[in-house]
């Protein structure tokens, strides 16, 4: 618990009534490797603090799978146009590894926004976070040769090279794994 207050904390200063009231909604889970946070078709419920393991969010295309982003520890994990509009989300989210998580279900939220203005910054500063993600994917896909968006992954997400298995980073690339052995030199 102390992990997630931390992490808030460095985003924003917290009244200490807020604090308390965090504890009291803020739910300790776990998912093991491969386990689903989120369906596609489901409607988000929750917004995820990741303690501990890695997570990825991905659509399917065509009959394959494209990874929007990955998610380690120390984030927040959120849908934002399926939690807060409450509809029907077009992503699922999967564990990749064993992982510990914090989560707030959507009414304990709603109910934290109106009584406590920093909730609305935490929120804005938690967006910002995931619009530079897009910009990173948008960045490392459409406007780079395959060598080159390789590069751009290592450089960008150097710790999640060991973490993950190629076809999850071909497949956030929007490579095929072979484009992907080429572009990584092998």
């Amino acid at each position: 618990m102390e992990k997630v207050i931390t992490f808030l904390k460095r985003l924003h200063p917290l009244p200490v009534s807020l604090e308390g009231e965090l504890r009291n909604v803020l739910r300790f889970t776990k998912k093991k490797k491969n386990e689903f946070l989120l369906f596609e078709g489901e409607i988000c419920h929750y917004a995820w603090y990741q303690q501990k393991g890695l997570v990825r969010c991905y659509y399917n295309s065509d009959g394959r799978e494209v990874t929007t982003w990955f998610m380690e520890e120390d984030h927040v994990i959120v849908l934002f146009k399926s939690l807060f509009g409450q509809m029907k989300s077009q992503y699922n989210i999967q564990a990749l590894e064993d992982c510990e998580l914090y989560a707030i279900h959507y009414q304990d939220m709603q109910a934290l926004y109106t009584k406590y203005p920093e909730v609305m910054k935490l929120y804005r500063i938690i967006a910002e976070q995931y619009s530079n993600l897009k910009d990173i994917k948008i960045r490392a896909t459409n406007m780079l040769t395959p060598k080159e968006r390789y590069r751009y992954f290592e450089k960008h997400f150097p710790d999640l090279l060991n973490r993950l298995k190629l076809e999850y980073i071909a497949s956030y690339l929007d490579l095929s794994r072979r484009s992907l052995a080429r572009a990584r030199g092998f």
